[in-house]
Formats: structure tokens, C-alpha cells, sequence
């Protein structure tokens, strides 16, 4: 992926609402961190991590990056 600009980067307090708008599907935070962390595995039995950036020491990540994972989980 190729470095996002400023005004595309979401904190990780923000993604929850955006998987509820995109899925219908409630997460905590909490579980976005450990999907930045540990990955998750899809279908095919790959892990699948959640691409993250860190910025003067806080996590964002984008919403084509939400998207892309939840492409990649199947």
C-alpha cells in the first residue's frame, strides 16, 4: 500500500463504527488492535492482518485498509 495522506487516516477509536456501518457487525476496539497485532484467519486457513501506520505514537489505519481485510477474511 502506498503511504495514505494525513486526511485519510482514522484512529482505531473510529473503526468500530465504520464496521458497523459496512457490516451490521458490532467489534470493540480491542479487537481491532489484536487484528493489527495478530491477524485473524480467513477461510483458507491464511492469517490476515489489518494494515496499521503509527503516527507520533498512535495507531491509524485507513478505511480501504477496513476494506481490504474484510475482502481478505472472505
Amino acid at each position: 500500500m502506498s503511504k495514505p495522506k494525513r486526511i485519510d487516516l482514522i484512529k482505531l477509536d473510529l473503526v468500530p463504527a465504520i464496521l458497523r456501518e459496512l457490516t451490521g457487525v458490532t467489534r470493540s476496539r480491542v479487537t481491532v488492535y489484536n487484528w493489527i497485532r495478530n491477524g485473524r484467519i480467513n477461510a483458507h486457513g491464511e492469517n490476515v492482518k489489518l494494515h496499521s501506520y503509527r503516527r507520533l505514537g498512535q495507531i491509524y489505519t485507513t478505511k480501504v485498509a477496513v476494506i481490504k481485510f474484510l475482502e481478505e477474511l472472505g
